[in-house]
């Protein structure tokens, strides 16, 4: 088997794959998307069927009703109609049984009417009871006479006899011209004939509809037979809610079978229509939907894959082709072309790969008229590599000696200036020393002024302290006398009270002696006798506060004389303490002349200093430069001489490379066909 043959088999194998991939791949995704559509479809349909039937079984029901409602009110308007007749005027029998006949064939259901008077006698179309009976002891004429809101009394289902069909009563009372009663005219209806009515009504295959009273039992039913058995279907939930007068649709299980009930209550009728529709007719019709559905999405389906089969493979086709070109690239032949109709990506892909081939063939082309100079320039190259790296071998020998002795005369330089620096950091040091004592010198001259200052101000203090307690001495002094003078003053103010005493006493006793004649004198004896006690009373205080006060004065002139004493002492020791703070500022003042002069020596030191450091940090950056400058120099060198070491080595691998070259661009063809639009 050729390789071209292999080649075309591998990529008819790939493309088959891409298609595979491609066409089942989009298959796939409208599979899922139909199944998804089906689904949700089927869901939906399945819900709106059941909603459908829910409000069909609804409609059903109150048409039902209404239709039942609307006969019976013909019916009570009927007798209504006859009631007016027969209360404005006379009608005799024969026109009775002759409106009778009329009614009857206007209403079929109604099997019987009667009219009953209030006498106990009545009138029957089309015959009378097998029985004879007194129609007043009937319950619907008793309730037919207690009508007061409904336009008619409707009764429950009954029979006259065991052979007689059941019936429902129809009856409205009946007055005379003076207000009285006059009768009840009543209408029977047939319950088979309900029945029947009933009967008329489908709803699909499966589907009927019964009337129920309020006590659960049957009324009608499609099968009259069933409805005269009238059982009661009171174990049925829907009827439970019809009982309760409850409207609506549920789900009910009768006769084995599942059923979808709707239901309505009448209040005046009393009577409950159920409309019914079997569950499998309508999964029966959910599922022959859901099939159609199928049937449609597999036809559809079918007739998309076709189309798509062949969309797939007209999208392939040009993807193949690229494959086989490709393949045949890969193989060194540069003269195949694309050939693509269409105006999309592929038309772009194929003129991309048009362009790629015509510019490999011109870079081939380029390449091997370039070959045979570049060999011959890489010879030359390799030439003057070995001249130059032998040249290089010998800068790199001087330079690195001139670096060895640069080096080490910047050692010399490093070792001055950090000696230099050393001096300068410590006259800095120095000067700042002098600087902070001048400064706290000053500060302390400053401050031992203050304190002088402040002792002479106290001192000139405790002197007027001291004349002020000589002359709070002298005031005590006097105000001693004065007390002294106070005291001899009370003696003196004692001795007259004393007297006045003796001399009260001696008026009354002379007052006495007078008898009436002296009471008046007796009463100024009393007074000038308590004027006498209050006086020496008060003199006795006066007294104890004089000697109070004397103790005090004492004590006050003790204290006096004792801060007196301790004034002059510190008055004296101020003294002392100010000749000590003068000869301190004098010694402070000297000891600044000498900081100032010493700090003038330091800064002209330390601005020699500076001088120096400034030279040599100089010459230290000249011999940093010049020694980066040797050590650049020494390593462009030695970079040059790799350089050209390897520029020598890359020479000769450049000629392999050139040979190697020669021989792989004779694979490739490079004889092209020109492209068709």
């Amino acid at each position: 088997m050729s390789p071209s043959f292999l080649h075309f088999r591998i990529s008819s194998i790939h493309s088959r794959t891409i298609f595979t991939r491609l066409f089942f791949g989009i298959l796939a995704m409208v599979v899922a998307m139909m199944v998804t559509a089906g689904f949700f479809i089927s869901y939906q349909t399945e819900s709106m069927l059941e909603e459908k039937t829910r409000q069909q079984l609804t409609q059903v029901s109150l048409t039902t009703l209404t239709e039942a409602s609307h006969c019976v009110k013909a019916i009570v308007a009927t007798l209504q109609s006859f009631a007016s007749a027969y209360e404005t005027g006379k009608v005799t029998n024969s026109q009775v049984f002759d409106i009778f006949s009329d009614l009857a064939a206007q209403h079929p259901t109604i099997s019987e009417i009667q009219l009953a008077t209030s006498d106990g006698k009545y009138l029957t179309f089309p015959g009378s009871p097998v029985d004879a009976y007194d129609p007043r002891t009937t319950d619907w004429y008793s309730q037919a006479l207690r009508l007061q809101d409904q336009p008619a009394y409707i009764s429950d289902v009954f029979q006259f006899s065991q052979t007689e069909f059941p019936k429902i009563a129809v009856s409205l009372p009946l007055q005379k011209d003076d207000g009285q009663t006059a009768g009840v005219v009543v209408a029977f209806v047939s319950v088979p004939k309900l029945s029947e009515f009933i009967g008329g009504i489908q709803i699909g295959r499966s589907g009927y509809a019964m009337i129920v009273d309020q006590h659960g039992k049957l009324v009608a039913h499609p099968d009259a037979n069933y409805a005269l058995t009238r059982p009661s279907l009171e174990q049925l939930p829907v009827v439970n809610e019809v009982m309760a007068g409850n409207a609506g649709v549920q789900t009910v299980h009768l006769d084995q079978a599942d059923y979808l009930a709707a239901f309505q209550y009448d209040p005046w009728l009393r009577w409950g229509i159920i409309v019914l529709q079997g569950v499998a007719e309508l999964e029966q019709e959910v599922q022959r939907l859901q099939w159609t559905i199928l049937a449609i999405s597999l036809i559809g389906l079918g007739a998309l894959s076709v189309l798509l089969y062949g969309y797939v493979r007209k999208i392939v086709a040009p993807i193949k082709e690229a494959q086989q070109k490709m393949t045949a690239f890969s193989e060194g032949n540069l003269s195949l072309v694309m050939h693509v109709k269409t105006q999309d990506e592929l038309r772009q892909l194929a003129d991309g790969f048009n362009r790629m081939s015509g510019q490999l063939n011109g870079i081939i082309r380029k390449i091997q008229h370039a070959i045979s100079d570049v060999k011959q320039i890489a010879l030359h190259v390799e030439d003057g590599s070995r001249r130059s790296h032998a040249v290089q071998s010998g800068v790199t020998n001087v330079t690195e000696r001139l670096s060895h002795e640069m080096d080490a005369q910047h050692q010399q330089i490093a070792d001055i200036h950090d000696h230099v620096d050393s001096i300068a950091q410590e006259m800095n040091r120095i000067t700042t020393l002098l600087q902070n004592a001048l400064e706290q010198n000053q500060i302390s001259s400053q401050q031992t002024a203050s304190t002088s200052y402040s002792i002479e101000q106290l001192q000139t203090e405790m002197k007027r302290i001291s004349e002020d307690m000589r002359t709070s001495l002298q005031a005590v002094s006097a105000m001693r006398k004065s007390m002294i003078d106070i005291h001899d003053i009370s003696g003196m103010i004692m001795d007259i009270s004393k007297r006045t005493k003796l001399l009260s006493l001696n008026a009354r006793i002379e007052a006495s002696r007078a008898g009436e004649a002296g009471l008046g004198f007796g009463v100024v004896a009393d007074e000038i006798g308590q004027l006498s006690a209050q006086t020496e009373t008060a003199t006795s205080r006066i007294q104890q506060v004089i000697a109070a006060g004397e103790q005090r004065m004492e004590h006050v002139s003790r204290c006096m004389q004792t801060t007196d004493s301790a004034t002059l002492e510190a008055i004296h020791t101020l003294s002392q303490a100010t000749d000590t703070f003068a000869q301190t500022v004098q010694l402070s003042d000297t000891f600044t002349a000498q900081f100032a002069a010493i700090q003038q020596l330091s800064a002209s030191i330390r601005q020699h200093s500076q001088l120096i450091l400034e030279r040599v940090n100089t010459l230290s950056a000249s011999a940093v430069e010049v020694l980066d400058g040797m050590q650049q120099a020494v390593a462009s060198n030695q970079e040059s001489l790799s350089y050209s070491q390897q520029f020598l080595n890359d020479s000769a691998k450049l000629t392999d490379v050139v040979e190697d070259l020669e021989q792989e661009i004779r694979f490739f063809q490079t004889t092209t066909e020109k492209p068709s639009a």
